[in-house]
């Protein structure tokens, strides 16, 4: 059955959907909290698939970037799937992707040099994040990070310049050096020139 399951989360993430699995149990009435052990013997009932696309100015801002010399990294806790879809889709190279569970037992100098020629990280927790950033820092590199959710919180400051929207939660709001008011994301090359 977990197989099933992957074959198809992963036929979906392919596609560009994050998915959520969902499952029953009946459960009799109880008091008290209830136990991972609750959580066996599910009944799959389906899927829930959302789709997230990019905005429609993340390929010509990237392209502008680019060209301005910029190097753009994508540093997520989302599948290296759907990641990497989004990559292709707004015109972003990827290449070889790194996930999260990869990096736990890299030093330091050993993740410095993957960060360098490692375009897309996937599945990162918020500390993989951070030390990411800060390992490109230390290696001479200017760092700006962009992010919207709590996650991202650490990295955004950590980073040189951490960028935030206004939509974002309050804490990455926070973190950020920088809060976008602008839904282009057309501003990040203005803003850098």
């Amino acid at each position: 059955m977990l197989r099933k399951i992957k074959r198809v989360t992963d036929t979906l993430n392919r596609q560009g959907l994050r998915v959520v699995a969902v499952a029953t149990k009946y459960l009799p009435a109880r008091e008290g909290d209830y136990q991972r052990a609750d959580e066996s013997d599910l009944i799959l009932e389906g899927y829930i698939a959302f789709l997230d696309p990019p905005k429609e100015t993340t390929a010509p801002a990237l392209k502008a970037l680019k060209a301005s010399g910029i190097t753009v990294k994508i540093l997520t806790g989302d599948s290296e799937l759907v990641a990497a879809k989004v990559c292709h889709e707004v015109g972003l190279d990827a290449g070889e992707v790194v996930i999260g569970s990869d990096i736990e037992t890299l030093s330091d100098d050993e993740l410095a040099n993957l960060a360098q020629r490692t375009t897309l990280f996937a599945r990162l927790t918020p500390m993989h994040k951070e030390r990411i950033v800060t390992l490109l820092k230390r290696e001479g590199h200017v760092v700006g990070f962009m992010g919207d959710g709590i996650n991202d919180a650490p990295a955004l400051r950590a980073a040189d310049i951490g960028i935030s929207v206004d939509g974002a939660v309050d804490i990455a709001r926070e973190a950020a050096d920088i809060i976008l008011l602008e839904k282009s994301l057309m501003v990040l090359e203005e803003g850098v020139i």
